[in-house]
């Protein structure tokens, strides 16, 4: 009996530990990114800096960043789309990074959200 007291006790135990370690540094769903994302401001920390991105409701977005002015040969302000794909939001910028899409997962860990993009990078947002 204490032997298979203490198996149940420790098959708790890793149970625990495992939605501890989910809950810690969760993927978030495509709802959850809808929520998070759309009628918002988020500032992505990015290599190059932090871009302040505006996600309209409609699936628009905008925004204005010295650092992707950098990057794009001085062009300062541009505009595009967002969407989610099934655990992924995509955007499409009109001028930045050549009008291709970037589609992204989310993490969070606490109140850090990390993010991660099909084509390698990553960085954090708030």
């Amino acid at each position: 009996m204490n032997m298979r007291r203490g198996a149940l006790a420790g098959l708790a135990t890793v149970a625990i530990m495992a939605s501890v370690g989910q809950a810690a540094a969760d993927n978030l769903t495509g709802i959850e990114l809808r929520g998070l994302l759309a009628g918002r401001t988020i500032y992505i920390s990015a290599p190059f800096g932090s871009v302040p991105i505006r996600y309209n409701p409609g699936g628009t977005m905008s925004a204005k960043s010295k650092a992707m002015a950098v990057l794009s040969g001085g062009i300062s302000e541009d505009r595009g789309t967002w969407r989610i794909s099934g655990n992924q939001f995509c955007q499409r910028w009109n001028l930045w990074q050549a009008g291709r899409e970037q589609c992204f997962s989310v993490t969070r860990t606490g109140s850090t959200l990390r993010w991660a993009s099909n084509d390698g990078m990553t960085g954090t947002a708030h």
